[in-house]
């Protein structure tokens, strides 16, 4: 997607809190603006914040899958052909991924680490949750489950790449 399709905030919005997985509390409606047709928008829209912003069914799955890894913060976005509403998508699943070479163990350290094993399979290693942010990246990683329920539904605007091991992502 070109230029023309990466949507535009008219807040301040403190970029930084988005990668801490904490909760918005009392969050008010946020403007967002576009120069393209509501009807051919993507399910997951790229903006300049580089936060995920979704559409009105995105937001179903992710709160009927994820419902304590995430919080929707409505978004009025304008497009050319008038308002809809968007979302912008706190996960609030937030831990530092990382890997040790030579163990057999998978455990969290500390409340915020998760290590894996160099052959463990990451997406089965999440914990229960769906949907995790990688502190230090700013990843996101997805569970097998999810990443098949968006294919499935053809979710537009989103690619995957299959993980099996940590050194694929370092």
């Amino acid at each position: 997607m070109g230029r023309g399709w990466m949507a535009t905030c008219h807040h301040q919005i403190d970029r930084y809190r988005f990668t801490t997985g904490e909760w918005f509390l009392n969050a008010s409606l946020l403007a967002f603006s576009i120069e393209q047709d509501a009807d051919m928008l993507p399910d997951v829209l790229p903006n300049e914040l580089r936060i995920p912003l979704v559409s009105e069914r995105m937001k179903q799955i992710l709160e009927r899958l994820t419902p304590f890894s995430v919080q929707c913060l409505r978004v009025q976005l304008k497009t050319r052909t008038g308002l809809i509403n968007y979302y912008l998508i706190n996960i609030l699943a937030v831990r530092r991924v990382e890997h040790l070479h030579k163990t057999e163990i998978f455990r969290t350290l500390r409340k915020k680490q998760v290590y894996f094993m160099t052959e463990r399979i990451i997406s089965t290693s999440l914990g229960p949750h769906h949907i995790l942010r990688d502190e230090r990246t700013e990843r996101i990683f997805l569970s097998d489950t999810l990443a098949r329920c968006f294919q499935q539904l053809a979710v537009t605007g989103i690619h995957f790449d299959e993980i099996n091991r940590m050194e694929e992502i370092i």
